[in-house]
């Protein structure tokens, strides 16, 4: 399929993909809300690229930016069953990628998914495994963390058996055996206020200092292929 992809720049348009994109391929529990997401969409907290055919809209990425810790985090990638199976989510990830880049320079772009090995398949929210499979097909690498999705908002539930997969990152981490050196702090910074903005509160529980222990009393993480 033959798509055109641009830039969402207003909030009235990513509502309306909100609803026709988003809301069909995710559960409740892993979906921001249409309000949050246009509010951050105006305030720069989030980028959107969408991708067309024959002026209808097929697919959707969206980005959450920190600025302050350069970590992007692909909260998004989700194609309308128009465009299922047409190549249409690896040519918008791939635009959205080389655009995000550009402009933001992201130590890091995240992204969180399913565990295969923890969650099944749907016809409606898609097949765990084959997601993965489409990310590391891509080179995507698998941080070596218990991931833990926050509740999105009130009345929503954390999400465990999650995956966050490193989609990209800066070319300064990259060693000469091609092992990405993350710096842990920046990364551990991030998804501490990621759950403080959506569960309203610092976290200091067991599940999310598992899941940052990693990151926690060391300099550098490893992320190899």
């Amino acid at each position: 399929m033959s798509v055109q992809v641009t830039e969402v720049r207003e909030p009235s348009e990513l509502r309306a993909l909100h609803a026709a994109i988003l809301a069909p391929s995710f559960p409740p529990d892993e979906l921001e809300s249409p309000d949050d997401m246009a509010e951050g969409l105006a305030s720069g907290a989030l980028v959107a690229m969408a991708a067309s055919s024959a002026d209808e809209p097929v697919a959707l990425a969206v980005g959450a930016w920190d600025p302050t810790t350069s970590v992007l985090l692909l909260s998004y990638l989700a194609v309308g069953s128009g465009g299922r199976g047409g190549g249409v989510g690896g040519t918008l990830l791939a635009a959205a990628l080389t655009a995000w880049q550009a402009d933001l320079d992201p130590l890091v772009v995240l992204a969180e998914i399913e565990d295969p090995a923890l969650h099944t398949g749907s016809p409606e929210h898609g097949d765990p495994a084959a997601r993965e499979r489409f990310y590391l097909r891509r080179g995507a690498r698998r941080l070596p963390l218990a991931y833990v999705q926050p509740a999105l908002a009130p009345g929503l539930a954390r999400v465990p058996g999650m995956l966050l997969l490193a989609l990209a990152v800066r070319g300064s981490v990259v060693a000469p055996d091609d092992a990405w050196h993350l710096p842990a702090a920046p990364v551990r910074d991030f998804l501490l206020g990621y759950y403080t903005r959506s569960e309203g509160r610092v976290p200091d529980d067991d599940q999310v200092l598992t899941m940052l222990a990693p990151l926690t009393g060391t300099a550098t993480l490893v992320v190899r292929p």
